[in-house]
């Protein structure tokens, strides 16, 4: 018996439970504080989902949904009401409150906590009609940020700011939610004040329906870096260069790479604001496509292009560019 039980234990796929525990499931639980969720999908590098430490705690702000799922039996579902906080997050000058989470935990050996070089990410994102930009308030759907122990390293290292400086944190990618729609953001990896932006999902096509998100990162400190992002089978970002302010090591030797956040996220809110429910579901990390690619074809993705954008404009003032 014994022998069979490690044997299961050797096989990813059958080591994940079929359904997360009951308490999770019902409508008026509150998750807690840096609590792990129990998601029953093997996200292969990503590994758990951990509450952030500053999610607000009301039965509403996380929620496990079945019914609008992309894949497997469950989706979670993230909302924020005007002036939900959390903990710190309630004092902040910058009326911030989130519904957040973060992977953690199954991570490779010569890796801290978060990845570090060539990575692919999917995960899918839906919004219903209803969840629309409250600016000037703002609102993040997703980031990939640095450890709080990195920023303790890289401290005065190599004129590097510290992570902890409120006003120049090193958040290497961005996903804001704005009047435009979903905006990739490369924030401020060489400088503080230095910033890549682009809309990769526009907010006129955007509720209703899952997007798919396709990322591979080479996480680094060299111009060898690249990001490139697909939505929906479309090439949206290729951008060359670093992606980390500095490559360090903590004292074991392991390399410390950014973290995944997603939920909403919220700040600015100094005027009553509306409302945001989002969706996130097929969450999976490797260090190769082919683990990643449920909705894709690698090969096609890897031999698609940047689309033109004039083509891209015209397609959205929906004019016939053949």
């Amino acid at each position: 018996m014994k022998t069979l039980l490690a044997l299961l234990l050797l096989i990813p796929s059958l080591s994940y439970s079929k359904n997360p525990p009951q308490k999770f499931l019902n409508d008026q639980y509150i998750f807690k504080y840096h609590e792990f969720i129990d998601w029953p999908e093997n996200t292969k590098l990503f590994g758990e989902i951990e509450t952030h430490g500053r999610i607000s705690q009301n039965s509403w702000n996380l929620r496990y949904e079945t019914k609008i799922v992309r894949d497997g039996k469950y989706s979670l579902r993230f909302e924020m009401r005007d002036g939900d906080c959390g903990s710190d997050d309630c004092p902040r000058k910058n009326k911030s409150g989130r519904s957040e989470v973060s992977f953690s935990g199954e991570i490779p050996s010569n890796q801290a906590k978060g990845h570090a070089g060539e990575v692919w990410y999917a995960w899918s994102i839906y919004l219903p009609e209803d969840t629309n930009s409250i600016y000037p308030a703002y609102t993040i759907l997703g980031q990939f940020k640095m450890y709080n122990e990195y920023l303790e390293i890289n401290k005065n290292r190599f004129g590097a700011r510290s992570s902890d400086d409120e006003n120049c944190p090193e958040i290497p990618i961005l996903f804001y939610f704005n009047k435009a729609g979903i905006t990739f953001v490369n924030d401020g990896v060489t400088e503080c004040d230095s910033h890549f932006s682009k809309t990769i999902l526009s907010s006129k096509n955007i509720h209703n329906k899952w997007h798919d998100i396709l990322m591979h990162v080479n996480w680094t400190d060299k111009e060898t870096g690249f990001t490139k992002i697909w939505v929906n089978g479309q090439l949206v970002i290729d951008k060359e260069g670093k992606t980390i302010n500095k490559i360090v090591k903590n004292n074991k030797g392991k390399i410390h790479g950014p973290s995944f956040r997603f939920g909403i996220y919220n700040g600015g809110r100094y005027e009553p604001v509306n409302t945001q429910i989002a969706y996130y579901d097929a969450f999976k990390a490797s260090n190769n496509c082919k683990d990643v690619s449920q909705f894709y074809d690698c090969e096609m993705i890897k031999e698609s292009k940047l689309e033109d954008p004039k083509e891209q404009l015209l397609k959205e003032l929906d004019f016939d560019i053949n």
